[in-house]
């Protein structure tokens, strides 16, 4: 996650900064004319955005700073004399505990100790960010989120990518289940997921629950965080190797400051911080560094390589005026992060670096890998966009106060296939119970990050001059590949998106091709495993079983008929 300047000070700081805006506010309109180019129009309107009044401000630096200040001490008491913090306590819980009961009472817990009490807050928050979007005449803050993608389609462009990718995303979830219910038999054959089951706090990344749905235990185990306990790994050396990942390509190396200026461990001196992982630009050309409390293990090691991607994102666009020093659109920031994890945990990766085993790939392996990168990524989707969905409707005003988590629950159930595991009121507000929501960050741009990194990785997988399955490509090392990177990187957000998009890909627009033909030999794997043991797809009145009569049946034939149309569209 990407974070510009520092933490401290700030109330003080935003005091200062909204004056400053709006005294260039004023200015600009001074030379606001209908004969300005398109291009000084974007620059004056992303530089020069009006501000709340002074108590206005005031105001929204106080309801945000405590929402924050809530989320980061929130803590679950799991008998009197043990309460944990998030991280690493109840993370840990939600991660490893295979107790329905325990994971069951912890999520709940969170949920009425932090987000309960965040609602008063949250719901001051909506009120003084509405009035300030519309200030810069949008209609609500939602719209105003929206915009910076640039589209007025925005809302059902995703939608409808998100369709595209719904018949993958409901056979892994049919999967899952089927795993999961041999663990849990709370859970329905034919129905939702609880949440609190998936493996983390609020089931947004299912890759902790891998070990219960491996489709071929005796492969080698694509974590190596045994492996690198056993070669004594230290968090610098992790950092290190994350940075030869770059320099390999011909990117840029991490500078001096980075290494003294970093808090890369968690403190050691009592104090209460929040270890979310965040990658911060002070805006001087040379200051990049990261927040991390960082654990020897190999999820910890993926999230390094994404982090350092955004640095490398703030180092090549540094020499731009500080308008355009990010990405081209909230998305690219957070896919050029995912998109270093992906390259680095192929299994032909971590050969290289003596973390795995070179052995030679076979289908057993790749479904395997495909599987824990599905978790990781697909099964993700439907999950941030129904956060910016509820987030926009309530910004919008389309929901009534009291129906405000009632209606985010129907939205979960109907995209994701996911319920709260305990009965939710009025009082609850459970989209603030994740950090991003609370600390008023969109979650869009995890869902196009998701969309945009198949895209360039296909790209720069050509451009390396692969050859062999996309699943398969690792761009270390690879110059032209660093080229092309460099070449988009630097471009900031000095132009659209579409354009920064067709440089690097040939595209202008986002869409699901590469993400589902690096996915395809899961999907077919999946379709003949859930085929065969008749497990069926969807939840609730949506559940039906495939057949595997060439669509002759009436609601399965008519999804596998889908299936094959899919394939027709985005392959041939």
């Amino acid at each position: 996650m990407v974070r510009s300047g520092s933490s401290t000070g700030q109330e003080e700081a935003s005091l200062i900064n909204r004056k400053m805006k709006e005294k260039w506010n004023l200015k600009s309109k001074q030379y606001w004319r209908a004969d300005l180019s398109p291009k000084t129009k974007r620059m004056m309107k992303m530089a020069f955005p009006a501000q709340l009044g002074e108590e206005d401000s005031k105001n929204l630096t106080s309801v945000s700073s405590n929402m924050t200040s809530i989320y980061s001490t929130g803590t679950v008491c799991l008998t009197p004399e043990r309460c944990l913090n998030l991280d690493p306590g109840l993370e840990e819980i939600m991660a490893n505990s295979r107790n329905y009961q325990e994971l069951q009472d912890v999520w709940e817990k969170w949920r009425t100790n932090v987000s309960r009490k965040i609602r008063p807050s949250y719901l001051q928050y909506i009120e003084l960010v509405n009035k300030e979007a519309v200030l810069n005449d949008y209609n609500d803050h939602g719209e105003e989120q929206r915009m910076k993608y640039e589209s007025e389609t925005f809302e059902e462009d995703m939608v409808r990518l998100y369709h595209e990718v719904e018949p993958l995303y409901r056979l892994i979830h049919s999967y899952v289940r089927k795993k999961l219910r041999m663990v849990y038999p709370q859970i329905n054959a034919m129905g939702p997921l609880p949440a609190c089951v998936l493996g983390d706090m609020w089931g947004r990344f299912w890759i902790n629950i891998y070990p219960l749905l491996v489709p071929y235990p005796d492969q080698p185990d694509i974590d190596v965080t045994h492996t690198m306990l056993d070669q004594n790994y230290t968090v610098d050396q992790m950092f290190r190797m994350g940075d030869e990942f770059f320099t390999s390509m011909g990117l840029k190396p991490l500078l001096d400051t980075f290494w003294s200026r970093s808090m890369l461990e968690r403190p050691q001196d009592g104090r209460e911080i929040v270890c979310h992982p965040t990658a911060w630009d002070f805006y001087d050309g040379k200051d990049f560094r990261i927040k991390m409390c960082t654990e020897i293990n190999f999820e910890n090691l993926g999230t390094i390589h994404h982090e350092l991607g955004h640095v490398q994102y703030f180092m090549q666009y540094a020499h731009l005026p500080l308008t355009y020093r990010d990405g081209a659109n909230p998305g690219f920031h957070e896919a050029i992060g995912e998109l270093m994890t992906m390259s680095m945990s192929t299994p032909q990766h971590l050969a290289k670096v003596g973390l795995l085993k070179e052995i030679p790939e076979n289908p057993e392996m790749s479904i395997n890998f495909l599987l824990r990168t599905a978790l990781h990524s697909v099964m993700t989707l439907p999950f941030h966009l129904v956060n910016d969905l509820w987030c926009w409707k309530a910004f919008r005003g389309d929901y009534h106060l009291e129906e405000y988590n009632t209606r985010f629950w129907e939205l979960k159930e109907q995209y994701l296939g996911v319920v709260a595991p305990v009965p939710r009121t009025a009082e609850d507000l459970d989209p603030t119970a994740i950090f991003h929501i609370s600390n008023g960050y969109d979650m869009i741009r995890y869902f196009t990050r998701t969309i945009l990194q198949f895209q360039f990785l296909e790209k720069l997988c050509e451009a390396a001059g692969h050859e062999g399955p996309l699943h398969t490509c690792d761009f270390y090392g690879s110059k032209e590949a660093g080229d092309l990177l460099a070449k988009t990187l630097s471009m900031g957000s000095s132009m659209p998106w579409q354009d920064v998009l067709e440089l690097m890909t040939g595209e202008r627009h986002m869409n699901s091709r590469a993400l589902l033909h690096y996915f395809r030999p899961l999907q077919e794997w999946l379709i003949e495993d859930n085929i065969r043991n008749q497990d069926g797809v969807g939840w609730g009145d949506s559940w039906t079983i495939l057949s595997g009569d060439n669509g002759s049946s009436t609601a399965h034939g008519s999804f596998v008929c889908i299936m094959i149309a899919m394939y027709i569209i985005y392959y041939w």
